[in-house]
């Protein structure tokens, strides 16, 4: 096997922007490709400072009277660690909730899902908030009970779109929007800030790695925190000599109102699928500038096989 094809990612230096906690995930996947992956996490979780809220609405997970929830939905694995977490510390048994039906935004929040001993019972098939509504909706229908009047509690991040939440209300049900976890910017004027501000003056980052629009936002503001009046000129050398990765259109999305460019976007809005993504990026610019056709990737242009492989993604 070549090292081309053994190690798609050989030698690129990857920045990865996830929390800490998670970093390591999108580290190991990109090493395992030859990548140098570089760890700089531009975010950190923080759970509820008053836990009351939240303690009220899990509580109501195990209650059998009209109070009680018909869904539980969770968006992200880390809503899913601190609600479970935060039923175990209550004194509650993840697994015997009452009669609750769960649904999770993707198969990676159903997986930490799983880690409770907890099965999801609906998984969209577009990993979205728009997907979630689709998804309830069509659940709704199949079971001949609509959404109408149902109560659910919707458990994410304090930041989040509000779509959901507000697709969900338009439907009919009864929907308690309450905070998991916060999530706050890293300070990063430190020695590591300093390294990948020049690894970044310096053209050396192959690629940009953002997993969310938290990521994006606070990377920007961090650059422009850092290098003030350098930031601008910063943001154009980024453009000319860096990949920018994005795990969705959302995010992708938040980038571009920044001011960046994204050359590649998962199709599939997982870890997995952006890995995927950067690495058909690669296959298919070494492609170009080889003159030759990966095989089972169209041939031709870089940027329009890599848009056909991409079509039709919905909006995250």
């Amino acid at each position: 096997m070549s090292k081309s094809v053994a190690a798609p990612l050989a030698g690129k230096q990857v920045l990865v922007t996830r929390t800490r906690e998670q970093a390591s995930v999108l580290s190991e996947k990109l090493h395992a490709l030859g990548a140098l992956p570089v760890e700089f996490p531009t975010i950190r979780i923080v759970p509820p400072t008053d836990w009351h809220v939240l303690d009220t609405a899990l509580k109501r997970l195990y209650v059998s009277d009209e109070t009680g929830y018909d869904w539980l939905v969770l968006t992200s694995a880390n809503g899913v660690h601190i609600c479970m977490q935060r039923l175990q510390e209550l004194g509650y048994d993840p697994r015997v909730m009452r009669d609750v039906r769960v649904a999770t935004i993707g198969p990676a929040t159903a997986a930490a899902l799983a880690e409770y001993g907890v099965i999801a019972d609906l998984v969209p098939d577009e990993y979205i908030a728009e997907g979630v509504t689709r998804a309830l909706l069509e659940d709704a229908r199949q079971r001949q009970l609509p959404l109408t009047g149902q109560r659910i509690l919707l458990a994410r991040a304090a930041e989040a779109r509000k779509i959901l939440f507000t697709e969900l209300q338009q439907a009919g049900a009864l929907v308690d929007e309450v905070p998991a976890y916060y999530t706050l910017p890293v300070a990063r004027n430190d020695e590591r800030g300093r390294e990948v501000f020049r690894l970044l003056q310096n053209g050396q980052l192959d690629i940009l790695t953002f997993t969310s629009s938290s990521t994006v936002r606070n990377f920007v503001a961090w650059l422009k925190s850092y290098a003030s009046e350098q930031s601008d000129q910063i943001l154009e050398q980024m453009t000319s000599n860096t990949q920018l990765a994005s795990i969705g259109p959302i995010t992708s999305q938040t980038a571009r109102q920044l001011g960046l460019r994204i050359d590649i976007e998962a199709k599939e809005f997982t870890i997995d699928g952006l890995v995927d993504a950067i690495v058909l990026y690669e296959e298919l610019l070494a492609a170009r500038l080889s003159g030759a056709s990966p095989e089972g990737v169209g041939g031709g242009n870089t940027e329009e096989s890599y848009d056909r492989s991409n079509n039709s993604v919905p909006n995250k």
